[in-house]
């Protein structure tokens, strides 16, 4: 992996290669209780007070052929099970054609286009230090390791103000997501999984006990478990470039009764994702995601819905004479329900979110942001761990971002 990934940035350095770099350090203040990657009950990224490195990111597009390219995401953390590795490398291919309908076939490793707020290179949230509930879990736990084939239509080729695209996949792995959701519930932080990546949480006693359902506490969210392939459709919608509504149907097709030799389950996960992005005025973007699914894990042992939803607004106060300073705010909330009768493994959980922040552009490679977030709400399997179910949690922020 070492020696791949000095060809590819060797590689990117070419004429005919988009790289760029990113470098994040911040300052973070929060509750003082273990996070949930050192196995303790806390949403949040860092455990203690101080100085950590958020993100180490180089993020490469190389042509290889004039329709094909390369794309490759690596990133560093000083967090974390795995702390350097690849979140994406896949092969797009564009094919030069003058037909108004294109085709795109992506093979790889790479998000879905899913979020609406994860837009900025190396699927990092132009707008937030932290992103929304759902988009932390898509980070932890959904990456496809497959083949994406998509036909799009530009508005202004036929001289229409619609745009569209419509697409399809299948993959292999992903078989465990929505572990996180059920055994530690929705969070909030920015850091995204990397392949091989192992995330912790808390040892819940009907989780780990040997008469229990005797699982590790911890999961590797793109695991192979049951050989079964599974699949997602998605349909884009943008007018001129103001307004944009994305849907997702996703589905593992896991079998909820596959377990391999570690004793990591196959979770049956399916789920709808709508996005919406509107730009009322250039220096206002309106944005929210609603997401509503389900997941099966063994003979009715886990049977959980999942519903998440956010909206947010950014806006750039350059039009009032403050310079590159955007100001950002996003309010989440989040639920999962219960539908077994297994009483030892209780997963409910709900909760809501309040995210506000500021970013500063101090040089064009140099920015700084402060954020400060509340994340409240109550979640039964914390039950054994403290007096009753509800938590609040806070957090500030401070970053500086290099970005070359």
């Amino acid at each position: 992996m070492i020696a791949f990934a000095f060809c590819l940035v060797t590689v990117s350095l070419s004429s005919k290669a988009n790289t760029r770099f990113l470098v994040r350090g911040v300052f973070s203040s929060q509750e003082d209780n273990t996070n949930f990657q050192a196995f303790g009950s806390n949403h949040q990224r860092f455990n203690d007070d101080g100085i950590h490195l958020a993100h180490a990111l180089l993020s490469t597009e190389n042509l290889v052929t004039d329709s094909v390219s390369f794309t490759g995401v690596f990133n560093a953390y000083s967090d974390g099970e795995k702390r350097i590795s690849f979140s994406q490398l896949y092969l797009k291919y564009r094919p030069l054609t003058a037909a108004s309908i294109k085709p795109e076939v992506k093979l790889g490793a790479f998000y879905p286009a899913i979020s609406a707020e994860n837009t900025d290179f190396g699927w990092l949230s132009p707008h937030f230090l932290t992103n929304s509930a759902i988009n932390s879990w898509i980070g932890e736990e959904l990456r496809i390791g497959g083949i994406e084939f998509s036909l799009r239509q530009s508005g202004r080729q036929v001289g229409s103000n619609w745009s569209w695209k419509v697409l399809g996949s299948v993959y292999k792995g992903n078989d465990t997501i929505s572990s996180l959701l059920s055994w530690r519930g929705f969070a909030l932080h920015d850091r995204q999984s990397l392949y091989n990546d192992r995330i912790n949480f808390l040892p819940i006693p009907g989780v780990v006990d040997e008469d229990t359902l005797n699982a590790p506490a911890w999961t590797e969210p793109f695991r192979e478990v049951d050989g079964r392939l599974g699949y997602y459709v998605g349909a884009h919608i943008a007018y001129k470039r103001s307004a944009e509504m994305r849907y997702y149907y996703y589905d593992n097709n896991a079998d909820s009764n596959a377990i391999d030799p570690d004793r990591i389950y196959a979770w049956h996960t399916r789920f709808h994702s709508i996005t919406l992005r509107y730009l009322p005025q250039r220096e206002l973007t309106l944005f929210s995601q609603i997401l509503v699914g389900d997941t099966l894990m063994g003979e009715d042992v886990v049977d959980n819905d999942f519903q998440s939803a956010f909206v947010a607004a950014a806006y750039n106060m350059t039009a009032v004479g403050l310079g590159d300073l955007t100001l950002a705010v996003r309010a989440d909330w989040y639920r999962v329900t219960d539908n077994d009768d297994t009483i030892f493994d209780p997963n409910g959980s709900k909760g809501s979110a309040f995210t506000i922040g500021a970013r500063k552009g101090i040089t064009p490679s140099l920015s700084i942001a402060a954020e400060w977030q509340v994340n409240s709400g109550k979640q039964e399997n914390l039950r054994p761990f403290q007096d009753g179910a509800k938590f609040t949690e806070q957090l500030f922020q401070l970053a500086l971002t290099l970005t070359l």
